[in-house]
């Protein structure tokens, strides 16, 4: 953290040179208990987008608005979604951590969140929440291009107001001034203001200070140091004041009767009075991340806009280390001490800057940063309230909690006195952390709870069904803030919702079809009767395939949008539905038959070549086999004989059959081509082909085609078939078909296989049975 040096009317500043210094150690050491890619973080990385945060836009200060589009470019919308990504960004980041990973640095841009890891081994779990991970260090800039900048102190109730004191009160000499930060209570639960420790560390505890009214952010007006500064309302005395060390964080001790609201203050864009408008309300601190938009409130130049650059730094500012984060808002003196928020969340609070001017013209913002404070341009420093090795938290313990704003919560659905289900769901909007917990009390019914989004919206579920009645309930909204033991919980709203009397509705009934029927149309009709009005959705094995709504006369019919499972037997589940009444209807045991196999090469009874292409239809998803018969062999005992011939399919049972060369092919509609490698003999054939399908139905997927034919012109160009040997020639015709490896007879098995999905032929085998005579 950087000093920032306190400039104090009569009292000559103090000037100091930046010089490079170690980057303090942040980072986990990962061990062997680092959560794996398997295991569930309770964090994911969340992205917004700016249309859901259009009504939280509306109700932000008009000067913070001002200061969004003019120092960040963006829309008050986009900013809230940023900043709303960037603290789901910093949560996922620091549970990593909190789960062993070792990360030596974490980026956002826009909403794009990159996690630079030590090692490979958690690139999983990085990835695992939705982050971009890079194993290595962040990319840095040359230091060559960088400017060592001399970093000035800021001189320095809701935050941002300023605050101040006299030296010496009883004989007024120097005086000096800071800004507010974050209000808050110590362990007792007194008030507490949290601001800058230099602010007050040249002076003793108990020291008074006193607000400092103002209609406007002072720039360079120092009318306020006077003698009759000490007739203003005291604020409150000097509490523990840590500056060095790394630590710039001190408390104001509330001594007088003010209220500390969990506020900003509104500066009308640095030309307003601090409560001309809407203040901030501060939902909870959160931590900074690079790239991370960040604004600032302080007396001096009211609300300042920029980017986190760096995430923790620890930089020499006139001989004293401070650690603090780094970023690119104008901060002058006087700011000091004031409210870093990013979105509804706090930061931190002002503690340094490069800029000694009293007004922002010439804030000249950085655009990289390095470790040790080098940069190009103006850059700033703020003292964390929870996140880093040096923060509020770790510096006060319990001596401070952040007060923070848990607004009551509107309850959207069901309208006050609407008539509901017997399961309502009750949703609405509060001002409240991510993360806060909605509490409904349903009078003589349930307590539900809820989440609320990034946006402020949540919802709460009645599981069990509620009686017919009026209801009454009471919802509140509460949050634990970070380090914080305690929960705030906010004023509750009342409502109240009517759950009617059942309706008397029409069962729900199929007509068609009939449990265990089959038929050949993929796509049949159902039709039933029912409610009414209601709607009727037709399922099979959980996938939906239509719906319809009940006619008057209580009929309704549903096409099926796609094909019915095809050559298996199951379950159609039709579900009606009218208001809070479902009910349903299995139809069990249905089939579609699939289509049968055709051979449409060779037609029956025709003649072909011996290097005929078998081709035919099936089904999606069949298993075709193909069995050649050359005429005469009828039976087993022919299969036996030292003359017969013939083709058949593994899928028969036949395990020894060997391969006979062939591609088949099938589609995706069941098309099937089979093409053998070498001609078929000349004569007399019946091919017949079969389809199947695996874990199918027999009655509804299996079916069988022949077709008998003549091959009469071999591509082994002898057509006489002297030599061929025909389908009852003579030894030697085995010539004209594959050699299969036997001497006597042979055999030739072809087994053709092929699910659509895989699209691979299964190989043609062959087998010869060895004669007996």
């Amino acid at each position: 953290m950087s000093t920032a040096l306190l400039r104090r009317r009569g009292v000559a500043r103090v000037t100091g040179v930046l010089t490079a210094s170690a980057l303090a150690c942040v980072g986990v050491v990962a061990t062997t208990t680092t959560a794996s890619a398997e295991e569930s973080l309770s964090e994911t990385l969340q992205t917004f987008a700016a249309d859901a945060f259009t009504e939280q836009a509306a109700d932000l200060p008009s000067g913070l608005t001002q200061a969004i589009e003019r120092d960040l470019g963006l829309s008050p919308a986009e900013y809230l979604a940023n900043a709303a990504a960037a603290k789901s960004a910093a949560d996922v980041v620091a549970e990593l951590e909190a789960a062993g990973v070792s990360i030596n640095g974490s980026v956002i841009s826009g909403q794009d969140l990159t996690v630079y890891v030590e090692a490979e081994a958690d690139v999983p779990l990085v990835e695992s929440v939705g982050a971009t991970v890079e194993v290595g260090e962040p990319p840095e800039s040359d230091s060559g291009d960088l400017e060592k900048p001399e970093l000035y102190a800021q001189d320095d109730f809701k935050g941002g107001y300023g605050y101040a004191t006299l030296d010496d009160i009883e004989n007024p000499s120097g005086a000096g001034r800071c800004s507010a930060g974050f209000n808050g209570t110590n362990a007792d639960g007194s008030p507490i203001i949290y601001t800058a420790g230099h602010c007050g560390a040249d002076y003793e505890q108990g020291h008074p200070w006193f607000h400092l009214p103002v209609d406007s952010p002072l720039f360079g007006d120092e009318s306020w140091a006077s003698p009759e500064l000490a007739n203003n309302p005291q604020l409150g005395e000097n509490g523990p004041m840590e500056f060095g060390g790394g630590n710039d964080g001190g408390l104001v001790n509330v001594t007088d009767d003010w209220t500390l609201p969990p506020q900003v203050a509104y500066w009308g864009g640095g030309t307003g009075a601090p409560d001309d408008g809407e203040s901030v309300d501060i939902y909870d601190s959160t931590d900074p991340i690079v790239g991370q938009p960040a604004c600032k409130s302080g007396a001096t130049s009211g609300w300042t806009c920029g980017e986190v650059l760096h995430a923790e730094d620890t930089v020499d500012v006139a001989g004293t280390d401070v650690t603090s984060f780094v970023f690119t808002a104008c901060m002058l003196s006087g700011d000091s001490g004031g409210s870093i928020v990013s979105g509804n969340y706090a930061l931190g609070v002002d503690s340094w800057s490069t800029e000694q001017a009293m007004n922002c013209d010439g804030w000249d913002p950085a655009t990289e940063y390095e470790v040790g404070g080098f940069a190009n341009g103006d850059i700033g420093g703020g003292f964390a309230v929870t996140s880093g090795s040096a923060n509020a938290e770790t510096l006060f313990g319990d001596g401070f909690n952040l007060s923070i704003h848990v607004g009551t919560p509107s309850v959207t659905a069901p309208e006050d006195g609407a008539t509901t289900g017997p399961t309502p769901t009750v949703e609405g909007t509060v001002e409240a952390a991510k993360g806060a917990t909605v509490t409904v009390e349903i009078e003589n019914g349930p307590t539900v709870e809820g989440k609320v989004a990034a946006n402020g919206s949540f919802s709460a579920d009645v599981a069990e069904a509620l009686e017919p009645g009026t209801y009454n309930y009471t919802a509140t909204a509460s949050h634990t803030a970070n380090g914080a033991n305690q929960a705030t919980t906010s004023e509750s709203t009342s409502g109240s919702f009517q759950v009617a009397e059942a309706p008397e509705v029409e069962k729900l009934a199929v007509d068609q079809p009939s449990e265990g029927q089959t038929t050949g149309n993929p796509r049949p009709d159902f039709t039933g009767t029912g409610h009414p009005g209601a709607t009727v959705s037709l399922s099979v094995g959980g996938n939906a395939y239509g719906e319809a709504e009940v006619a008057e006369d209580g009929s309704w019919t549903i096409t099926p949008n796609a094909d019915l499972p095809i050559g298996v037997r199951f379950d159609a589940v039709l579900t009606q539905t009218f208001e809070n009444d479902t009910q349903e209807v299995t139809v069990a045991d249905l089939g579609i038959e699939a289509a049968d196999v055709t051979i449409s090469v060779p037609e029956d009874g025709s003649t072909v070549n011996g290097d005929v292409t078998f081709e035919g239809t099936a089904f999606p998803g069949a298993t075709v086999g193909l069995m050649l018969e050359p005429a005469g062999a009828t039976d087993e005992a022919d299969a036996n004989s030292a003359s017969s011939e013939q083709l058949s399919t593994q899928a028969d049972g036949n395990e020894d059959a060997a391969p006979w060369p062939g591609e088949f092919n099938i589609d995706d509609e069941g098309n099937w081509t089979f093409n053998p490698d070498e001609p078929v003999a000349a004569g007399d054939y019946t091919v017949t082909a079969t389809a199947s399908l695996d874990g199918g139905d027999p009655e509804l997927s299996e079916s069988e085609a022949s077709a008998s034919f003549t091959v009469a012109n071999p591509d082994n160009g002898d057509e006489s078939g002297d030599e061929s040997g025909d389908a009852g020639g003579a030894e030697g015709g085995d010539e004209d078909l594959p050699d299969t490896g036997s001497s006597n007879t042979w055999m030739i098995y072809v087994g053709i296989g092929l699910l659509v999905a895989g699209g691979a032929a299964v190989a043609i085998r062959a087998r010869r049975n060895s004669s007996t005579a």
